[in-house]
């Protein structure tokens, strides 16, 4: 694929892109609350639109410790960072004047059920009856399409960064459908989890770097630069605690441009780039500290650590790391496997950008043992490895160094392009089955179905490396997700089988046009 001038910002592609993504992201949500982590974000972004306080008025109601911790003003705090329920307050209070209207009782679809609205949501979810007090619900519903939002823009800034690393707008472009279609970004563009806004922020921070990296971009280095990634990691240390782990590469990253061999032979110019990024980053945490001083009366207390309530602590990583990477229940291999095109062409970013190839590899590898020595690295009832989501996209840029550089000849011949095509098709259609079933509710059903027997299966984590209990499976047999298909008169593989037809067409065509651009 040949590389084509990049114009400062390419507005259309860019709104084009966020348009698609948004519209298949809330076509396949679930339109509520799955989690008690999402509804305990959801509550204080709550509390906040109502009453200007980041205090909660009760636990849930059946989670009571889960999450929340009684603060120095004897009032009750949720324990997760603060960001995303800061930026979901105006779109809740937005929610709490359309509920004036009961827009709900006339609405075109059922309003889906937020699981942990009272003690019977989950159930009236799954054997689906109509829920208690629908006006809460229905404000989740709203706050819900916060997520797909983000998500979109997520992707947005995968297609700046692969633009700028592959000089190539088309292969950006492409690229970034893969991450859209072909990951379980899919699936958590359609949940109140936090990845999403965090990968924003993460990747805000990494596009900054890149427009300062001479290697890459004609522009010259420049300390706002700098100061901007800096800013956007802290923000990302604000939404999600393991955000911190991004900080001290892209720090590193911030001093390559003044530590190179023909960088101007100033001796400030790295100490200015280091205090530049340290200056961004401790903005939003020092105010993180001051969050936690209102909370509970010092500014490194989260609450995570509370006695009462059960994280992860330090654990051989062995587990962890046979889990992450190829366990049935979350093995990464299996719940994205479109990472092992990233890893086969990973060449090419190393001979191409060898300091950039580095990097991240450093950066993969650091997340990836951190998160298996600890003991919650499952990350729960969730679908697949969620908290090495945020580490897909960079595994994804060498596909698209791939497609700048050998795309015009794949597309040019019948087989190659087949290839390609047949391979994003099914690993499309595999999230698309994701996206159709409902991993945390098929979580909760194995949960209450092994109680019969006696047996606890979050007592230990062997749930997650047997095949009887993988959602790789056996998903399409519990609840469906989207609320906009919850009515659709088929069964879940009837209907499945529907929209892989459908895909299949879609992705028949786009590749059909794509052969024929350029020619005469």
């Amino acid at each position: 694929m040949h590389n084509d001038p990049l114009t400062p910002w390419p507005l259309k592609r860019s709104a084009a892109l966020f348009a698609v993504c948004l519209v298949l992201f809330i076509a396949m949500a679930y339109g509520g609350i799955r989690t008690p982590d999402g509804e305990i974000v959801f509550r204080v972004g709550e509390s906040l639109a109502r009453q200007g306080s980041f205090a909660i008025d009760a636990p849930l109601a059946t989670w009571e410790p889960f999450a929340v911790l009684k603060g120095k003003d004897n009032r009750l705090y949720g324990v997760f960072a603060p960001t995303q329920s800061i930026l979901l307050a105006p779109l809740i209070k937005a929610g709490l004047a359309a509920n004036r209207s009961h827009w709900y009782k006339s609405a075109p679809f059922p309003i889906p059920v937020s699981f942990c609205v009272g003690a019977r949501s989950l159930k009236q979810y799954v054997f689906g009856m109509p829920p208690d007090h629908p006006e809460q619900h229905a404000l989740r519903f709203i706050a819900s399409f916060f997520t797909p939002m983000a998500a979109g823009l997520m992707i947005v800034l995968f297609f700046l960064i692969v633009r700028q690393t592959a000089l190539s707008s088309a292969a950006g472009f492409l690229t970034a459908l893969v991450l859209a279609l072909a990951t379980p970004v899919w699936h958590y563009a359609g949940t109140m989890f936090k990845e999403p806004l965090t990968m924003v922020f993460v990747l805000w921070a990494f596009f900054c770097l890149v427009k300062n990296d001479p290697v890459l971009t004609l522009t010259r280095p420049a300390l706002r630069r700098v100061f901007s990634a800096g800013l956007l990691s802290g923000l990302a240390l604000t939404t999600h605690l393991t955000a911190a782990l991004f900080a001290p590469f892209w720090g590193l990253y911030a001093l390559f441009p003044y530590l190179r061999a023909d960088a101007p032979k100033r001796n400030a110019g790295p100490v200015n780039a280091a205090l530049a990024f340290a200056a961004g980053f401790l903005i939003p945490a020092v105010l993180f500290g001051f969050y936690n001083y209102h909370r509970f009366g010092s500014v490194l207390t989260t609450g995570r650590a509370s006695q009462d309530i059960a994280y992860g602590t330090f654990a051989m990583p062995w587990e962890g790391l046979a889990g992450l990477l190829a366990s049935p229940g979350k093995g990464i291999i299996f719940f994205c496997p479109v990472i092992i095109a990233g890893i086969l062409l990973w060449p090419y970013l190393h001979r191409k950008h060898r300091h950039l190839s580095i990097l991240l590899i450093a950066m993969m590898l650091f997340r990836l043992v951190f998160i298996a020595c600890r003991s919650d690295w499952h990350g729960g009832f969730c679908l697949g490895p969620r908290q090495l989501l945020p580490v897909v996209p960079f595994l994804l840029i060498p596909i698209g160094l791939h497609f700048a550089e050998k795309g015009r000849r794949i597309l040019d011949r019948p087989w190659q392009r087949l290839t390609a095509t047949g391979l994003f098709f099914l690993a499309a259609c595999q999230q698309l089955y994701f996206c159709l079933g409902e991993p945390i509710s098929f979580y909760y059903i194995l949960k209450a179905q092994y109680l019969v027997q006696g047996i606890h299966i979050i007592a230990s984590n062997a749930v997650y490396f047997r095949w009887q209990t993988s959602p790789l499976l056996h998903l399409l047999d519990a609840r469906r997700g989207p609320f906009l298909l919850q009515s659709v008169p088929l069964t879940n593989l009837q209907l499945f089988g529907l929209l892989a037809v459908i895909l299949l067409g879609l992705t028949t065509a786009v590749s059909f046009c794509l052969s024929k651009a350029g020619r005469p």
